[in-house]
């Protein structure tokens, strides 16, 4: 393979979909319904029967205001107050809520079945940790869900390219037209010319390093590198809230979202690392941040308990989403919570607006600030829209790119700049020497988590910079691969680095902390609604091909009044 150049396939479509996971099949499936006509590729880097953060399933749908039980403008008072904080676009939440029961609606037809009572109504709990009211979590079956979506989108006959990692977008920084991308398998550099393109391509769960000290052991799933951040960035999208990362409170060393539906029922302990029992409230603010700030370990104990509450604990943690990585962790390390407490500590940061907040900038139609470019799903910045918003704004992402295909005309394709950027890509695999991206990476990633990590400050981030910078100049430009493997990781850790630096960025700007454990900057702890009551957005200035940060407004909804 060193010294060959890499053979150039050319494909034509209406809609490209880049990301087959909950968000991209629930995209091309909506175009496909809308516009039955219309020619639809999925872009998959893995294959689209297991894909994505929901490749293991799924247990709930955390956002469904079921009628009668929960109201969408309870779901936006929710989400403003107990996750966001007021800083928050109301039109996004209210649409996600409005649409979310016919979607629920639409997986029963497929076949996922969703938990009720005993009189057929649906069983809601709530999705919220604070006082607010609904109750928007409904329980599912859903651990084969991924292979229920794969198989309606073969229904449609819409062609999927697995095992193909998207390089770039096609774009002339006012639209996009296409993208670049080569398969992993064969090695074939893919340019697809497209009318309309969807980013779903996920978050970037390979972010922080986990404390097992394994680069894939992460919180959210770790194929997705950042990917559609960094090429809508790179294309000259608008992106924001890259100052809040995803960082939860874990069982160490396992590092997977838990079920925690026994608390209302059972009565466990929790001790702190003297042995001292202690308060402690899950999703509490005041005690998560005092556990950051001190660095210290909590203990779940669940000894007191009678059998039949263990075993209730042990139905819902064995039968969750994660429940194959569960049930291995406590196999392993012989774990009996009869007798064993459980520790838990701050794990991996990560970047995503399903549980967390940052992402390429849409509206309710998901239109991007680029023309023929929407985006859905976990890399949209519809902040803690959880699975519920990937498909309710994933359909939407199908219907409003099909509407805009029908109108428009396929654009010309620059080769000479296509053969350009394959020759660059390709020729990691032509060094004789340089940097394994492995090596790389892991570089990077524990620079991530020394001074991007909360709680932070102006100094750690303005050395993150430093590192971001010296990382970009020196050791990115000299990557070497031994594989067509190795080639994607490499374009992956461009990826990481690319968030990188948008974190830094945004942090650095926002000189309040708002989010807590998410934010915590210890130069400035304190929430400042006078001057920070706005959102920290991000572009490109393809002028200088620096990063610009810039604020903007929040936005409520207007009142059948102001209407």
């Amino acid at each position: 393979m060193p010294g060959t150049k890499p053979e150039i396939e050319m494909l034509n479509t209406d809609i490209l979909v880049i990301g087959g996971g909950s968000a991209g099949c629930m995209a091309a499936i909506a175009a496909s319904d809308a516009a039955p006509d219309l020619d639809i590729t999925i872009l998959e880097k893995a294959n689209i029967r297991r894909s994505g953060t929901l490749a293991t399933g799924m247990d709930a749908l955390n956002i469904v205001a079921v009628p009668g039980l929960s109201t969408p403008e309870e779901y936006v008072k929710g989400t403003d107050l107990d996750h966001l904080r007021e800083v928050i676009d109301e039109d996004l939440h209210y649409v996600l809520a409005e649409k979310s029961f016919a979607m629920l609606k639409k997986l029963e037809q497929w076949g996922v079945e969703f938990e009720k009572d005993d009189t057929g109504q649906y069983v809601g709990t709530p999705t919220f940790y604070g006082p607010y009211p609904g109750n928007f979590t409904i329980l599912m079956e859903g651990l084969d869900l991924k292979l229920i979506l794969s198989r309606e989108v073969a229904k449609r006959r819409i062609t999927v390219l697995n095992h193909t990692i998207t390089t770039s977008l096609l774009s002339d920084n006012n639209s996009v037209y296409g993208s670049c991308g080569f398969n992993i398998r064969n090695g074939k550099f893919i340019v697809c010319s497209a009318k309309a393109v969807i980013m779903a391509a996920g978050g970037c769960g390979r972010f922080g390093m986990p404390s097992s000290g394994y680069m894939y052991g992460t919180f959210d799933f770790p194929g997705n590198a950042g990917d559609g951040y960094s090429m809508a960035y790179r294309a000259g999208a608008q992106l924001r809230n890259f100052e809040y990362v995803q960082h939860f409170v874990e069982i160490k060393k396992l590092n997977v979202p838990l079920g925690k539906g026994y608390d209302s029922e059972c009565e466990t302990k929790m001790i702190n690392e003297h042995g001292e029992e202690i308060e402690w409230r899950d999703g509490s603010d005041e005690d998560e941040v005092k556990l950051l700030l001190s660095g210290e370990s909590v203990y779940e104990r669940f000894s007191h308990l009678p059998e039949e509450d263990i075993k209730k604990i042990e139905e819902i943690w064995f039968n969750s989403e994660r429940k194959h990585s569960i049930i291995s962790f406590f196999r392993e390390r012989k774990i009996d919570i009869r007798k064993d407490d459980i520790e838990y500590g701050f794990e991996d940061i990560s970047l995503c607006s399903g549980h967390g907040s940052s992402g390429i900038k849409v509206d309710t139609e998901t239109a991007t600030s680029l023309k023929g470019l929407y985006a859905a799903g976990d890399v949209a910045c519809v902040p803690v829209q959880y699975l519920s918003g990937a498909f309710v704004y994933g359909e939407i992402a199908g219907q409003s790119a099909a509407k805009y295909a029908e109108k428009c005309n396929t654009r010309e394709i620059d080769h000479e700049l296509i053969q350009n950027q394959a020759d660059k890509i390709f020729a990691q695999l032509d060094r004789s020497d340089g940097i394994k991206p492995k090596d790389f990476e892991l570089r990077l990633r524990n620079m991530i988590t020394e001074y991007l990590a909360p709680p932070r400050n102006a100094e750690k981030l303005e050395t993150a910079l430093k590192w971001i910078e010296k990382f970009r100049n020196e050791d990115v430009e000299n990557l070497k691969v031994e594989d067509l493997h190795e080639l994607g990781k490499a374009v992956e850790a461009r990826f990481i680095l690319d968030c990188a630096e948008m974190t830094a960025r945004s942090a650095l700007k926002r000189q309040e902390t708002r989010w807590g454990k998410s934010d915590f900057r210890t130069d400035f702890p304190e929430r400042d609604d006078k001057n920070w009551l706005k959102f920290v957005d991000l572009k490109m200035d393809h002028k200088t091909g620096e990063m610009t940060i810039f604020t903007s407004p929040i936005k409520r909804r207007k009142s059948k009044e102001q209407k």
